[in-house]
C-alpha cells in the first residue's frame, strides 16, 4: 500500500519538474496562465542609449581638454590645422578636435593640475 502511494507521488514530482523545466508553472484550473500573459505583452523598444553617448561625449571632451592644457593653445591649435590639411579621416578628426569654449573651460580646470 505504501510503495503504491509513494510511486504516485514520485510520478507527481516528475511531472511536476517536468513542466518546471518546460517554462510552466502551478495555475488554477480556468484562470489566465503565464503563457498569455508573455504573449500579449508588448515587446520592449529598445531606446536610444543616451547615457553611453553622454559618457562617451564626456570622455572626449576631457581629452580634448587635457591635450589643449598640456599641449598650450598655440601648438595645439598648429596641429589640428595640419591635420585639415590631410585625407578625410584627418578631417574628420580636425572637426572633432577643434577648440569650443567647453573644450576651453575643462582646460582652464586642467591646466593648474597638469602643469
Amino acid at each position: 500500500m505504501a510503495d503504491s502511494k509513494i510511486q504516485n507521488f514520485q510520478s507527481r514530482l516528475a511531472r511536476i519538474d517536468q513542466i518546471h523545466s518546460a517554462g510552466g508553472a502551478f495555475e488554477a484550473d480556468g484562470s489566465l496562465g503565464r503563457t498569455y500573459f508573455d504573449t500579449h505583452r508588448k515587446k520592449a523598444r529598445r531606446a536610444i542609449p543616451w547615457r553611453g553617448f553622454s559618457l562617451l561625449f564626456l570622455a572626449a571632451l576631457l581629452i580634448k581638454g587635457s591635450l589643449l592644457a598640456s599641449l598650450g593653445e598655440e601648438v595645439y591649435g598648429e596641429r589640428v590645422t595640419s591635420l585639415t590639411a590631410g585625407n578625410q579621416f584627418e578631417k574628420i578628426g580636425a572637426w572633432v578636435l577643434k577648440v569650443e569654449p567647453a573644450t576651453r573651460l575643462v582646460a582652464d580646470v586642467l591646466r593648474p593640475l597638469i602643469r
